[in-house]
């Protein structure tokens, strides 16, 4: 097993904080006002760093899901496991840099479980990163193929619907509550601005993803019945990923999920399910058909990179910010990703000759207001709860822990 250092302090350490604190004399008021008012001042800086950082990952995988829509819309690519696929081979490339750190002398550890025919150490079994990604691909597989079958406008009910499944399962596993009037508001005024876009069709038909399939009520229900599976998918993999990012170690978790996320989906789910639409693909790119023109190709490769890019970009975002906030924080944030969808949709009309050029409606900007607002809101009420034990106990400062994490949750409690 790894070696993790225990977070909670010896009967010797708590005497000696004990002696400390009983020979300082008590707090003045003003010593207390100051106080509250520096940890005030450090709770909105970190809320609105967590903010932006948030957004950025928004904006990625809204830059991602473009970028897939161009591919379906214009050039029928329907392949959704073999794009995902080529995500995962990327993020796969974290095993080099892992494999490098685990051969240096310092960073070595010493655990029980090793990855298959190697004698790299693994801080976690790794049939339990095939699980994982496992689940990581068939989320991604149910959204892509839901957007297929129903409107745009389902994304934002899958999203708001991740942030009630990764409230109820971070309940479920790590017994996390949403403590504060704070948290409640925010969560709630999170969900009401992504519900809001729902009003008016306010996406129009220029990102609407199934314009031949919308009037067909049989299928619009399969879609949406898709996206509220892929919905607590995604909740369950946003939780284990908090998890697993926060007491193991991150570059681990990339790499393992990106390895038997591509050895998936390439040599088990794409033949079995992609397998004819990969091969009119390749027959109709390789004899270069009337229309496939030239520059139709290399605006295919743009947009592909653009997607492999964006979507990798996206999960290395989203590891680091699990590692100093939680999932719920995560999807309130991603929230915003059909906002990012209508301004990509707004830019992409202006640069297009002869289009006539749609702003968005007021609602936009009201729906874009709840949702940063309620971002903030669940984040200060973190912050406020996570200093609020004893000012003079430093609460805020960041602890540096092993190259397995903490061990906040053992991941031995849950193996055998």
């Amino acid at each position: 097993m790894c070696e993790l250092p225990s977070t909670e302090r010896s009967p010797l350490l708590h005497h000696i904080h004990a002696a400390k604190t009983a020979s300082t004399s008590p707090p003045t008021d003003v010593e207390i006002r100051s106080s509250n008012a520096n940890n005030r001042s450090k709770s909105k800086k970190n809320s609105l760093s967590v903010i932006i950082f948030g957004q950025v990952v928004a904006l990625a995988l809204a830059c991602g899901n473009a970028s897939s829509s161009a591919l379906e819309n214009q050039y029928q690519i329907h392949t959704p496991t073999c794009l995902t696929g080529l995500v995962y081979f990327v993020l796969s490339f974290h095993i080099v840099w892992l494999w490098r750190q685990r051969t240096k002398q310092e960073t070595r550890i010493q655990t029980g479980y090793n990855f298959p025919f190697t004698n790299l150490q693994l801080c976690t079994p790794w049939y339990i990163y095939l699980m994982l990604s496992i689940l990581d691909v068939e989320a991604n597989y149910l959204a892509m193929l839901s957007f297929q079958q129903t409107k745009l406008s389902s994304s934002m009910l899958l999203t708001s619907l991740s942030v009630l499944s990764t409230v109820f399962l971070r309940k479920l596993i790590f017994g996390s509550n949403i403590t504060g009037k704070g948290k409640l508001f925010g969560v709630l005024m999170c969900i009401l601005g992504g519900l809001l876009c729902l009003q008016g069709d306010v996406h129009h038909t220029q990102i609407d993803t199934n314009r031949d399939l919308s009037h067909d009520s049989q299928i619009y229900l399969h879609g949406d019945l898709l996206a509220l599976v892929a919905a607590f998918l995604y909740g369950l993999n946003d939780v284990l990923a908090e998890y697993f990012v926060k007491n193991n170690d991150r570059i681990e978790f990339l790499g393992m999920l990106g390895l038997f996320g591509w050895i998936f989906s390439f040599c088990v789910q794409a033949p079995i399910l992609e397998g004819e639409a990969v091969r009119e693909l390749v027959t109709k790119f390789g004899q270069r058909q009337s229309d496939i023109m030239e520059s139709d190709f290399l605006w295919v490769l743009f947009l592909l990179f653009c997607f492999v890019t964006m979507l990798s970009s996206f999960y290395v975002a989203v590891s680091m910010f699990l590692s100093e906030n939680d999932a719920t924080i995560l999807n309130l944030s991603l929230q915003s990703c059909p906002l990012w969808a209508v301004v990509l949709a707004t830019v992409g009309e202006i640069f297009s000759p002869g289009e006539v050029h749609w702003f968005p409606p007021p609602m936009f900007f009201v729906a874009l207001i709840l949702v940063v607002a309620g971002t903030f809101s669940y984040e200060s009420e973190e912050e406020r709860n996570e200093c609020l034990d004893d000012y003079t106990d430093d609460c805020c400062e960041v602890e540096k822990t092993s190259p397995c994490g903490s061990n906040r949750y053992r991941i031995d409690e849950f193996i055998p």
